[in-house]
């Protein structure tokens, strides 16, 4: 396998089941594509997954065998290596069928075969297919009208829907790690046997499982439910972070001890701490030297992230508000000036040094921040974490700025950290 190469066909039998296996690899940062049924394959572009939906589920298994190979034929001509055949997790629809019609091309040493998708309460345990616990054949899914199900054990089901020989890596397989599972799967294939199903109800299991047959051979034909198909970036080494163009500014004005925890993640995290000594500028005036300023700017241009704020050490705090109380200031003019200075080095940092994108803390400060920079207001995009919202703003000068705005006291340790990857996967998406 090309390493390199990060391009997957995936080959499902309805759009529900192309959506729910593509968007693991999308989670990953990697390109993917939905394909809908009759839309043909052209030559690969490298770095993608394609996703067709054969809408095969519920036809005559002929034409279901038909229109897969066709597919996988195309895929073939097209340079993809590696295969995924999305099987419903409830076993529903021509899964030995769709197998056999890939296999049939001899791309492939073996199938490895793993519907169970334990987050939604599908496990294979010995053999047997389980909804919540419960045998599939004595669940409402064998009363499907159009794909009912009757058979439980996965492999018997396979041995039927096939004319493969099927082999099963079970619970004594499982519990002894990769070693056996190894030998299991060599010792299947000196058998003949091409279509090997295994068990599952752990979330840990489809990693050990993938791992060791990645081990035995390059050749594999992935088969399962969106479980398999999220470890698989990983274990190909497709989901290394992509690494931004600029870094991140963030702009911490709350004097809370919340925020303070909030930042101290971020250090830990990686990021670069510009603290403003309050006391030193005061009274404010902006054309006086500004040497956390140009900390700040010289750290960014150096491609580090930067926390800029003004409390992060309460003795600090504690100076403002007597350097301003020697100015007849009160502790609210001392807060709004603060914010003021947030907001005017905040928006020169972000007139001179590119960033992925701003987070805000502190109602004051992403005002004053946003009055600066002249933006009238903020398109909201998404929600980063419960009341945390991600939005996008331009600046007088026209800039289009990916923000994050946070109360400040408020959200949970890790808000400021979750806030900066989002805002990394913004900007690679973008």
């Amino acid at each position: 396998m090309n390493a390199k190469n990060k391009s997957m066909i995936i080959i499902a039998d309805d759009l529900t089941g192309a959506n729910d296996t593509g968007v693991q690899f999308a989670n990953q940062g990697l390109h993917t594509e939905i394909l809908l049924e009759g839309t043909a394959l052209t030559a690969m572009s490298e770095n993608i997954i394609i996703v067709v939906d054969t809408n095969s589920r519920a036809i005559p298994a002929a034409e279901a065998y038909n229109r897969v190979q066709e597919i996988s034929k195309q895929a073939h001509r097209a340079g993809f290596q590696q295969y995924y055949k999305k099987l419903d997790s409830t076993l529903r629809g021509n899964v030995g069928v769709e197998l056999q019609a890939i296999m049939d091309l001899k791309l492939h040493d073996f199938s490895l075969v793993m519907p169970a998708f334990p987050k939604n309460g599908r496990t294979t345990v010995g053999g047997h297919h389980l909804l919540h616990g419960i045998p599939l054949s004595t669940t409402e899914i064998a009363k499907d009208p159009k794909c009912p199900v009757l058979e439980t054990v996965l492999p018997e089901l396979l041995r039927q829907q096939t004319n493969a020989l099927v082999g099963h890596i079970g619970i004594t397989e499982l519990s002894q790690g990769a070693d056996v599972i190894i030998a299991t799967i060599r010792r299947y294939l000196a058998e003949g046997r091409t279509i090997i199903s295994c068990d599952g109800w752990l979330d840990e299991h489809f990693q050990l499982v993938a791992q060791a047959a990645m081990r035995v051979s390059d050749r594999v034909l992935w088969a399962g439910s969106a479980a398999l198909a999220e470890c698989l970036p990983q274990l190909f080494g497709w989901n290394e972070e992509p690494q931004c163009q600029h870094p991140t500014l963030v702009i911490a004005g709350s004097v809370s001890a919340i925020t303070r925890g909030q930042v101290e993640q971020l250090l830990v995290d990686g990021y670069e701490l510009v603290e403003i000594a309050v006391a030193n500028y005061l009274p404010w005036q902006e054309n006086q030297p500004l040497p956390c300023l140009e900390k700040a700017l010289s750290l960014l241009a150096a491609g580090k992230r930067v926390v800029l704020t003004s409390g992060y050490h309460t003795n600090e705090i504690a100076r403002a508000q007597d350097a301003g109380a020697t100015l007849g200031m009160s502790t609210l003019e001392v807060s709004e000036t603060v914010a003021q200075i947030l907001g005017f080095m905040g928006a020169t940092i972000l007139r001179q040094q590119e960033v992925t994108g701003i987070i805000l803390t502190g109602g004051d400060t992403a005002v004053s921040v946003c009055r600066a920079l002249g933006v009238t207001g903020i398109q909201v995009l998404e929600e980063v974490a419960p009341a945390i919202p991600l939005g996008k703003m331009k600046t007088a000068e026209g800039k289009n700025l990916w923000v994050i705005t946070k109360a400040g006291a408020f959200g949970s340790p890790d808000a400021l950290v979750k806030a900066s990857q989002k805002l990394i996967k913004r900007t690679i998406k973008r």
